[in-house]
Formats: structure tokens, C-alpha cells, sequence
């Protein structure tokens, strides 16, 4: 620990000295005069001569006023290197800003050719972390002894001494790994799938596996840098294993699950799924599949729902996947009396339903009889629709539709009817 705060304050001596301060002076005094400098120029709404030919120029033109920064903060810091000879700082630190710069140029490309929340995480998950902690760990560099505050000794952990460095490595080493391995998972995955053309929800798993096994090959590199105890990590190894096997059987199912739905592609985004609730069934469109749990969207109410993957391999669940369309055949059924023929009340529904907006022509709404009821004739209508969504929004206009329809016709709904019959000898124990 002392050698911790010895580092830090030859930090805080070298910020002190004169020919810091004066570097830092001129680099705040060219920001200053960016300001208003920028605003005159308005280079990043002004038409650029060869803007025509060249294209790209028009992707990178929002970053021309951070390039007329960097451009500044070069000629000053050679400039001052010309006249004193100690512009070290300065320079470093014009160069870094360059850096920055050129990455983002390097996320401009990445969003032309890459999803745009994919690109998005990365670059505020890690390219920006990463710029910032090596900034400063080279600007420390630059001003004190790094190599003294790396290894500086903290605690001990299973004999093993855990310097400075060390936590670094863990902490830092770790965050990047889980945060920082998607594009080059999807990358690999790429290649992957161009070699063996593997389909869409297999490409996605192997992007998953390939992230997963990038992470535990840098676990194990970190821990073998920083020097833990083998066995200390064999007894850790041990106990999530019984954890797995006992607390965390249910995550390590749906974990597996999710897997397989990948590799087989039963389910993918964009598909409806009919799911049993009290209401009957419900049309969901999916749209996610995580590797615990898969992400629905539900029409009715707006929701979004959150099932476990395992669900899908122990329940039965109708699927339009939209291989070939989604269409779906929705039903609507209706009791009218005895003494109306049957002919004219399946001409009358077929008619009827074809009125409705939704429903389509082809394949044409077909009536059914289905049964004899106690009080009527219980009739279908089948009919098909485009979006497996409108389901219940199509069956309540047909509903709605069929209700006018027999009104029209003087087709009469019966109410269902019970007779009770009463023997004479009970009527004539009434009377008495």
C-alpha cells in the first residue's frame, strides 16, 4: 500500500512542475480557440468539394469539427516542441486524442455494415472503457514510475500475493471479456458459416458457443497471468458444479434449452406462437431468443413476456414460423334454429365472412354444420387470415358481421330451452 500512495504522489509532484503546467496551458488555450473557431467554419454542414466523388466523405463530414481539433492540438504541440523542447505531454496527449478520433471512424464503417444496437453496446461498453483506462494508465505512464504502482502489493488470496496490477487484470481483464467478445464471436461465427453455410438460427449458436468459449479460455489465461492457486480454483470449479446440480438446475436447464432452439431453429424471431392461458389462446410474435429465456410480444395488451426456454420443450405450443406464410385459419361458431334449412344458413356465413376486410379470398371461408343441439344447430365458420396476430380482432368482425347478417335474414339465435312437465296426481296434491 505505501508503494500505492509513493506513486501517486510522484504523480501529483509531476503535474506541479512548471513544464507540465505550461503544456497543459497552450493545449487549453488551442481548445479555446476551437470554440469559436469551429462555429465560423461550420464544417460539418457546408457541401465539401469532392463530396460527390467520394461518398464516404459525407459519413465522417459530423466528425470534421474533431478533426480540425486534433489538427490544432498537433501544430501546437510541435510547435511548442520547436521552441522549448519539452512538449512531451503535449504530445502524448495530441496523439491520444488522434486515436480517439480514428475509432470513431472505425464505429462510422462498423454502423454500415453491422447492427446498430450490436455496434452501439460495443462502443459504449467497450471501446469508450477502454480508451479512458488506457488513457489514463498512460498518462500516468508518461508523468510517474507505472511499473511501481502495478506492482504494488494489496492482499494475499490462498498464499498467493495480489499486487496492484493483479486486481487490474482481474476486475478490468474480466469486465472486458463478458462485454467485449460479441463482435469477435459474430466475426468468427461469419467465417464459420461461410465455410459449412450454416442457416440462421445456427449461425446465432454458433456465435454463442464461440463467445462462451472465448470467455472461459481468458478466465483461465487471467487467473494463470495473475497466478491463482490451481486448487483454489479446482474447490471453486467444485462447488459451482453441486450448485448447478442442486440451486441452479433450473438456469443450467433453460441455458441448454436455449441452445438447442438455436441449433434447430423450432423457434425464431419474427414467429407467433399460440400460448394457453385462461382467455384460450393467445398470439404472441417472438421477439428474442436469449440464452436463459425468450423475449414475446403480446398484441392484446402490449406486453412483453419473458418464458423460460425449457418451456418450449415441455409444452405443446402451435407455431407459425412463416417458412412457407403465415397465414392461420380462425374459426367463429354460431347456434341457429331447426327450422332454418341448412344450405341457407352455410350460404349466408360463406357470404358473410367474405365481406370482412381481413379475411381472405383465397383460400375461400368455408360453413360447416358441426352438430344438433338441444335448442339449435350449432354452425362453423372457417375462414383465413394473413396475420396470425388479428386472430382475435378478425373472429370478433365476423362474430359481429354474422350477428347482422341473420337479423337481415330473420334467421333466429335461439336461447337454449328446458320444458318441465308436471303429472296430473302431483298438480292435483298442489291443489288440495
Amino acid at each position: 500500500m505505501n508503494s500505492i500512495v509513493l506513486a501517486f504522489d510522484d504523480l501529483f509532484s509531476d503535474f506541479s512542475r512548471p513544464a507540465v503546467l505550461w503544456q497543459l496551458l497552450v493545449l487549453l488555450l488551442v481548445i479555446g480557440l476551437w470554440f469559436p473557431l469551429k462555429g465560423v467554419l461550420r464544417l460539418e454542414v457546408k457541401f465539401w468539394p469532392l463530396e460527390r466523388q467520394f461518398p464516404w466523405l459525407g459519413l465522417v463530414k459530423p466528425l470534421a469539427n474533431e478533426t480540425l481539433l486534433w489538427l490544432l492540438l498537433i501544430l501546437a504541440s510541435r510547435g511548442l516542441d520547436a521552441l522549448t523542447g519539452v512538449a512531451g505531454l503535449a504530445l502524448f496527449l495530441a496523439r491520444f486524442y488522434g486515436i480517439c478520433l480514428l475509432s470513431r471512424v472505425l464505429i462510422v464503417v462498423l454502423y454500415q455494415h453491422l447492427p446498430l444496437e450490436l455496434v452501439r453496446r460495443a462502443d459504449l461498453r467497450v471501446l469508450r472503457p477502454l480508451l479512458t483506462i488506457g488513457g489514463l494508465l498512460s498518462i500516468f505512464a508518461q508523468l510517474s514510475d507505472l511499473s511501481l504502482l502495478m506492482q504494488a502489493p494489496l492482499f494475499s488470496l490462498g498464499g498467493q500475493v495480489i499486487s496492484f496490477g493483479d486486481l487490474m487484470l482481474l476486475l478490468f481483464g474480466t469486465y472486458f471479456l463478458a462485454a467485449g467478445t460479441a463482435l469477435p464471436a459474430l466475426a468468427l461465427a461469419w467465417i464459420t458459416r461461410r465455410l459449412f453455410n450454416l442457416e440462421g438460427p445456427a449461425y446465432r449458436a454458433t456465435a454463442l458457443l464461440i463467445r462462451y468459449m472465448i470467455v472461459g479460455l481468458g478466465l483461465v489465461y487471467i487467473l494463470a497471468q495473475v497466478g491463482v492457486n490451481p486448487t483454489l480454483v479446482a474447490a471453486v470449479g467444485g462447488g459451482l458444479s453441486v450448485g448447478l446440480g442442486f440451486g441452479l438446475k433450473e438456469v443450467f436447464s433453460n441455458f441448454i434449452s436455449g441452445l438447442w432452439l438455436l441449433l434447430e431453429g423450432a423457434v425464431r424471431p419474427g414467429d407467433v406462437l399460440l400460448l394457453e392461458s385462461v382467455n384460450g389462446e393467445d398470439p404472441c410474435e417472438v421477439l428474442e431468443l436469449g440464452m436463459r429465456a425468450t423475449t414475446l410480444w403480446r398484441d392484446r395488451d402490449n406486453v412483453e413476456l419473458v418464458v423460460p426456454n425449457q418451456t418450449f420443450f415441455t409444452q405443446s405450443m402451435s407455431t407459425y414460423s412463416g417458412i412457407r406464410d403465415r397465414r392461420r385459419r380462425g374459426q367463429v361458431l354460431i347456434g341457429a334454429a331447426y327450422r332454418h334449412p341448412p344450405e341457407q344458413v352455410i350460404a349466408l356465413l360463406e357470404a358473410t365472412a367474405q365481406t370482412i376486410p381481413r379475411v381472405l379470398a383465397d383460400p375461400k371461408p368455408k360453413g360447416l354444420l358441426l352438430r344438433y343441439d338441444d335448442s339449435a344447430i350449432t354452425y362453423a365458420i372457417r375462414y383465413w387470415i394473413e396475420n396470425p396476430m388479428d386472430g382475435v380482432g378478425v373472429a370478433s368482425e365476423v362474430g359481429i358481421a354474422v350477428w347482422n347478417a341473420f337479423e337481415q335474414a330473420a334467421i333466429e339465435i335461439p336461447f337454449p330451452q328446458r320444458v318441465v312437465h308436471l303429472d296430473s296426481e302431483h298438480q292435483g296434491l298442489g291443489s288440495d
